[in-house]
């Protein structure tokens, strides 16, 4: 964000300060965490998941959407020490995180994101619930490709490519998802402290034309005027001569040149 801000000079005679110039300080680099942005754009797309689908208003269907350091793990062992996590529970992780060599692509990366989520269902061998998981499974999907179409950090590449159900659970129904993204770090070089000032290029521009900044009473500039720096040349379709290095003139579109 560019904000401007009153150089402020001491006038040590008469301790009272004076606006001389105005500083607009600009970091010399503003950069984006690209595997950051990517993290919150899946958070926001699994938040749309409703726990009613017709009620737009409905609670998001998962209680727990958190950076995955560990509580996947902990819940599904045998002694589940995780039991303050709400559930349905998703826990976002990225796995094997690689950048690439190229020269002319330098400063993009491919990973693994791996989403695993849990349900609240105990009795996942009832008929009713043991399908859940699955259906869990293409709405969270749905919502990521439905993000693409907003989400700027999922605009290079997100692509499913796994997905899987653990054989051994604490009771509670476990799965997860892999999808394969790119990411790409953008970055914006700008100048620092920079200082806004009116140029004058003669006879084009002109003190008079702003005087609101003409703080110093400068006159305009009599040279050079329009007729030396412009003119208009009839164009008679004959090519026109060029020097060679001070060698006979050569012509423009010569065949024999």
């Amino acid at each position: 964000m560019i904000v401007s801000k009153n150089k402020v000079i001491v006038n040590s005679d008469t301790d009272t300060a004076q606006n001389n110039d105005t500083v607009i300080p600009i970091p010399e680099e503003v950069s984006l965490n690209p595997l950051s942005e990517i993290y919150k754009a899946i958070k926001k797309a699994i938040l749309t998941i409703k726990e009613d689908s017709l009620d737009p208003d409905s609670l998001p269907y998962f209680k727990t959407i958190a950076i995955d350091t560990g509580q996947f793990n902990r819940l599904v062992l045998s002694e589940n020490t995780e039991t303050e996590t709400p559930l349905p529970a998703v826990f976002i992780h990225y796995t094997n995180v690689r950048y690439l060599v190229q020269q002319n692509r330098i400063g993009e990366g491919r990973a693994t994101l791996r989403i695993r989520y849990v349900t609240n269902i105990v009795n996942n061998q009832d008929e009713e619930v043991e399908l859940t998981p699955f259906v869990l499974f293409n709405k969270i999907n749905t919502a990521i490709q439905d993000a693409k179409n907003y989400e700027e950090a999922l605009n290079e590449r997100c692509q499913l490519t796994f997905w899987d159900m653990p054989e051994t659970t604490n009771m509670l129904q476990a799965y997860w998802i892999d999808y394969e993204v790119w990411f790409r770090e953008s970055t914006a070089w700008v100048y620092r402290d920079w200082i806004p000032v009116y140029a004058v290029m003669p006879p084009f521009t002109n003190h008079s034309d702003a005087p609101d900044h003409n703080e110093n009473n400068h006159q305009d500039h009599e040279q050079p005027t329009y007729e030396e720096v412009s003119e208009i040349i009839e164009n008679t379709g004959d090519p026109e001569p060029i020097e060679n290095n001070g060698d006979t003139a050569n012509t423009v579109n010569d065949p024999n040149s």
